[in-house]
């Protein structure tokens, strides 16, 4: 039987036949290696109200993943932009590496939502971005005043702050790379999305860090082992 995808929601999705039908999927039944997508074309068997054994006919068009392809751009801009973040622990040029790390990955996740605007990669990038300058400002403020005040207490809520930054920053960044996964099927993307995520939450007992620093290692070798034409 053939047929169109209608909907994908985390393991399950819905695929409209030819016969009017609607069939329910679980994701186990994909048998390809790119993600499927709503608009996809299908060829599958039936079980009763169900499809199994699915396999992709066509890409919808505007083609996502060669739209991607065509825009290699998007992986060096990327890969550079999280290699430069990676390196940003390096003396006297680490500040200026992060910076334009920044800019590189702007430009790459602007890139990545313009091809499919419904993953909001850019608008998440954008709250991580600004809220964690943010937060970070305020962190400081508070750590400077709980130093020259001696204040445990004050010491106290700039701990606190430091584990909600890096919680905010770990849902934000798992989002983000969630998102890109499911766009260009690159596996590391979703690997790099739950280690940034564990590594935001375990900023609670300082070793979250390490893992986002993994993370950044895992995101640059992601962007270069993007496929394109």
């Amino acid at each position: 039987m053939k047929g169109k995808i209608l909907a994908v929601e985390e393991n399950r999705g819905i695929i409209l036949a030819d016969n009017g039908e609607r069939y329910e999927f679980d994701i186990n039944e994909w048998k390809e290696k790119v993600p499927p997508l709503k608009g996809m074309e299908v060829d599958f068997e039936i079980d009763g109200n169900r499809a199994k054994n699915i396999y992709l006919l066509e890409i919808p068009k505007p083609d996502i993943i060669t739209a991607i392809n065509m825009e290699s751009n998007i992986k060096y801009f990327g890969g550079l932009g999280a290699l430069f973040i990676l390196l940003s622990w390096i003396p006297y040029i680490g500040l200026g590496l992060y910076l334009v790390g920044l800019i590189l990955l702007t430009i790459a996740f602007k890139k990545l939502s313009d091809k499919d605007p419904s993953k909001e990669i850019f608008k998440n990038w954008l709250i991580v971005l600004i809220g964690g300058i943010i937060i970070s400002i305020i962190l400081g403020a508070v750590f400077i005043s709980a130093t020259v005040n001696q204040s445990e207490a004050l010491m106290f809520l700039a701990y606190l702050i430091f584990v909600g930054l890096g919680i905010f920053t770990g849902v934000y960044y798992k989002k983000i790379f969630i998102a890109i996964y499911e766009i260009t099927g690159e596996t590391l993307f979703k690997t790099a999305a739950n280690t940034f995520f564990w590594g935001g939450i375990l900023t609670i007992i300082f070793i979250g860090g390490f893992l986002i620093f993994i993370g950044w290692i895992i995101a640059t070798i992601a962007f270069f082992s993007m496929k394109t034409k």
